[in-house]
């Protein structure tokens, strides 16, 4: 039967703004099922009234998702308490439903007309053994302060997973894979990874870590992509039979792929030192290799800490920064003024600021966390990201034509 899995606590994020009325409006409950992340930073690491939840009318067997309910209009004034029971039931329409969740939400809003979300998020997943059609969670809430009710229903469908065309052209697989992030439909996923164009290489025959960032967070999430990619493996042509060997060695799962012939036996071993020298995307990245992977999970996984990290590496090296772009203004070389550390590091932070500059336009939910992530700095911080960006500036400035 379709999985539930347990409530994650939260801590309220009023969001929203609904528009000033006279008076009190009625309340309102909301139900979304999204796939994006269960951290929520869409909503609350976004500038004000900027929030955009990408919801999901339909969903495939394994395929993972959270529903997000909220409120609106829960008190009649600003600074006031409010204290609501409600009840979350999910079930087959026109069948029996079962309640997931039903317990009593206490909060105080600044402000009347806020969005305002409950203290949790119910992780949701389709079967195997589920039955196709049309499912429905129920959402019903009674303010304890006004003796209101309010209720939603929101429909969700189970459907059979049709393998999507691939991605052609190198353009549009660039494309694609920038605007991931504005829905996390799996299936977008896989025809990136199924595309003809698709390589763990760059142009230069290095390891595109980019890519392989995007792939490990969107087939982590959707592990069941994994099984497609499994399945098609023993017909696959030669390129897709490359790309999931890598793949699969990379994320712990090459034991799955049978039938490697020599050649593809020896891909899967060279594996190996790939895994093992790949930087850490955990802290503050010190190298084009450490960015390059947390842009590819910001790609694939929407949350706000790969940006958040990028930031934070112009800033902790804009010094060395403002000097390596000085010196090659200069046409000096970096030694032996710079030592290779921080030659090092000027240059990773000249790094994350393009990429940062780069993506600013070209990816909503990029735009909004940078924005946002800028104005929790202090003033010192946005002082050195300044000094970065402006040093970055000059620096690709001068090296135009080459």
């Amino acid at each position: 039967m379709n999985r539930i899995f347990a409530a994650f606590a939260l801590a309220a994020i009023p969001l929203l703004s609904a528009a000033a009325q006279e008076g009190k409006p009625p309340m309102r409950v909301f139900a979304p099922v999204t796939r994006a992340d269960g951290n929520l930073d869409f909503l609350s690491k976004v500038p004000p009234d900027t929030a955009l939840m990408p919801t999901a009318a339909a969903l495939y067997k394994n395929d993972p998702a959270i529903c997000v309910p909220s409120a609106v209009a829960v008190a009649g004034n600003d600074g006031e308490e409010f204290e609501i029971e409600y009840e979350l039931s999910v079930g087959r329409a026109g069948g029996e439903f079962k309640t997931a969740v039903r317990d009593v939400y206490k909060g105080k809003v600044s402000d009347k007309r806020l969005v305002v979300n409950f203290p949790f998020t119910l992780g949701y997943m389709f079967e195997d053994s589920d039955e196709y059609g049309d499912y429905e969670i129920r959402f019903a809430a009674k303010n304890l302060k006004t003796g209101e009710t309010a209720k939603t229903s929101t429909p969700l469908k189970l459907e059979k997973w049709v393998r999507p065309e691939p991605v052609r052209g190198a353009r549009k697989l660039n494309e694609a894979i920038i605007e991931y992030n504005g829905s996390f439909d799996p299936k977008p996923a896989y025809a990136i990874f199924a595309s003809p164009d698709m390589s763990f290489a760059d142009g230069d025959g290095n390891f595109a870590y980019a890519m392989f960032g995007f792939m490990k967070t969107a087939f982590s999430r959707h592990k069941f992509l994994l099984s497609e990619a499994e399945r098609e493996f023993p017909k696959a042509g030669k390129i897709q039979r490359r790309n999931s060997i890598q793949l699969f060695e990379l994320l712990g799962e090459g034991y799955r792929l049978k039938g490697l012939d020599k050649g593809e036996t020896a891909l899967r071993d060279s594996m190996w030192d790939v895994a093992t020298s790949l930087p850490r995307t955990d802290a503050i990245p010190d190298s084009g290799a450490a960015l390059d992977l947390l842009w590819g999970e910001f790609f694939a996984g929407g949350s706000c800490g790969p940006i958040e990290k990028i930031i934070a590496c112009a800033v902790k090296n804009s010094g060395d920064c403002v000097r390596v772009s000085e010196l090659a203004r200069a046409g000096k070389p970096l030694k032996p003024e710079m030592d290779d550390r921080r030659a090092l590091s000027g240059l990773a932070a000249i790094s994350a600021c393009w990429s940062l500059l780069s993506n600013y336009n070209r990816n909503p939910l990029a735009k909004k966390y940078i924005t946002y992530t800028l104005g929790t700095l202090s003033k010192e911080d946005i002082k050195a990201f300044d000094a970065a960006v402006n040093a970055t500036n000059a620096y690709l400035s001068s090296r135009k034509g080459d």
